[in-house]
């Protein structure tokens, strides 16, 4: 028998829930064989993780993301192991960090700029920044306020020369 069990429980769950309330495991309990108090979804990630097992089913090998629905876990194929050298990215930003970096943000930028902008108000190492920078991007896309103006070159072939530029993005006023 495996040492770190972690079970999830669905608790006063309507029948539809928001993916968030899904991610922060709002509707669920969590416990463990080991009998460590695994308060919310974050503390039980990182249980799972010092343990060695799979992030997303937290050991399980399935995710159930409503009351009546669960199958295998895609991330460990069902093992409920995580694959050695997984590593955790955890990165909380609120709307008004996202606006306060956005805002310093030039008119045509890369993501090597958000990057610079994100560097000096982040901890947690290139993973979290590089994990955020994405996001803040993709955030600025999806509420209308900058478009994709130029996509990362790739000329791929033997013997031909392979460039990466940045993708530019444009602000929408």
């Amino acid at each position: 028998m495996d040492e770190h069990v972690i079970t999830i429980g669905w608790v006063d769950a309507p029948d539809e829930i928001a993916y968030h309330d899904y991610v922060e495991g709002t509707y669920n309990s969590f416990s463990c064989t080991c009998d460590l108090p695994l308060p919310d979804r974050d503390t039980a990630t990182r249980h799972a993780a010092e343990s060695g097992r799979c992030l997303m089913c937290l050991g399980s090998g399935t995710i159930s993301i409503n009351p009546h629905q669960s199958s295998g876990c895609d991330a460990c194929a069902g093992s409920g192991r995580s694959e050695p050298g997984t590593i955790m990215i955890q990165a909380r930003v609120t709307e008004s960090f996202v606006k306060e970096v956005a805002a310093l943000l030039p008119d045509e930028f890369g993501l090597c700029d958000v990057v610079a902008a994100l560097e000096p108000r982040m901890k947690g190492g290139a993973e979290a920044v590089l994990s955020v920078a994405a996001g803040l991007i993709r955030y600025l896309e999806v509420q209308g306020e900058v478009v994709l103006c130029t996509a990362p070159d790739f000329l791929p072939g033997e013997g031909v020369e392979q460039r990466y530029g940045d993708p530019l993005w444009l602000r929408v006023r």
